[in-house]
């Protein structure tokens, strides 16, 4: 018996809808597709409230957006069965009609499984697209073995299956509000009570794009997440899970002198920085070094 949950915010998601209800009656077990709304606007609602009728499927909305964390706390506590599937509205289930039996077949009742994303092979007609796609198709996308080396920080939250056990032992802290790091800090304290996290190859399309200059105010937020992310794993005694280059290159960078380089350097080039990555040959070490940028001067 599963509980398929799903945060729905200004995405039109009957398509998904559609699809995982195709996929799960052939399981041959009882499900359910949740969905609440975390304050979407109104047009998107309107879309939506169609799927509300459909058998197999609960719709509700929120007046308000509660956050990434909480949405998915109170997805869970709504829940009628014993498995949760965890899914992102913007996910497109077509590309892999085996999602929901993989995860059924290999469901662990001590493990959390995740399934990752994948991204569109050819690069986006709409060039406001392009960033984002070459983040996430160039530098997100990891296989399961290279997921498993650092389980946590590899961890996304947009497509994973657990016991409803797990996350009423580890919920979501809802410490950190907004975009990004809230899947880590999750993973990461799942580790801690001794829970595993095992990356397998089972994913969904990530159909969401993001706009160039919306992902940049994205990452911006996920920055300072980062920050208070490190702050709370001291508070409850974690270990830092995040494990990388921008990281790494930041504890290099905060020497005074360097950092006073790294700065003016910087404050010169912002805004061909800015052009560069809102236009249409986008670069990832531009962005790179935009991000960390961002990092040295929230610290």
């Amino acid at each position: 018996m599963m509980s398929v949950l799903i945060p729905v915010y200004n995405t039109d998601v009957r398509e998904l809808v559609y699809e995982l209800k195709r996929q799960c009656a052939t399981l041959s077990v009882s499900f359910e597709i949740r969905l609440i709304d975390d304050g979407s606007t109104e047009s998107y609602k309107l879309i939506n409230q169609q799927i509300a009728n459909l058998e197999n499927v609960e719709y509700s909305e929120l007046e308000k957006n509660i956050g990434r964390s909480a949405i998915r706390n109170k997805l869970a506590s709504e829940s009628t069965f014993e498995w949760l599937w965890f899914l992102d509205c913007d996910g497109d289930a077509r590309v892999n009609p085996q999602l929901a039996s993989t995860f059924w077949n290999k469901k662990n009742e001590h493990s959390i499984l995740s399934g990752g994303r994948i991204y569109q092979s050819e690069k986006p007609d709409n060039y406001k697209l392009v960033l984002h796609w070459l983040w996430g198709s160039q530098r997100e996308l990891l296989d399961p073995e290279m997921r498993m080396k650092n389980p946590a920080n590899a961890f996304l939250s947009n497509n994973f299956i657990l016991h409803k056990s797990l996350i009423e032992t580890v919920p979501f802290d809802t410490m950190l509000f907004g975009y990004g790091y809230e899947d880590t800090l999750f993973a990461a304290e799942v580790l801690k009570h001794e829970f595993r996290i095992e990356h397998i190859n089972n994913p969904v399309l990530h159909a969401g794009l993001e706009e160039n200059d919306a992902f940049l105010k994205k990452i911006d937020e996920s920055i300072h997440n980062l920050i208070r992310l490190k702050d709370i794993c001291k508070e409850k005694n974690l270990e830092f899970p995040v494990r990388s280059k921008l990281v790494l290159a930041s504890r290099i960078l905060r020497f005074p002198i360097i950092k006073q380089l790294f700065g003016n350097w910087f404050m010169r080039n912002e805004s061909i920085w800015k052009i560069q990555l809102l236009g249409k040959e986008p670069k990832l070490n531009t962005f790179d070094a935009w991000r960390l940028a961002i990092l040295l001067k929230s610290y």
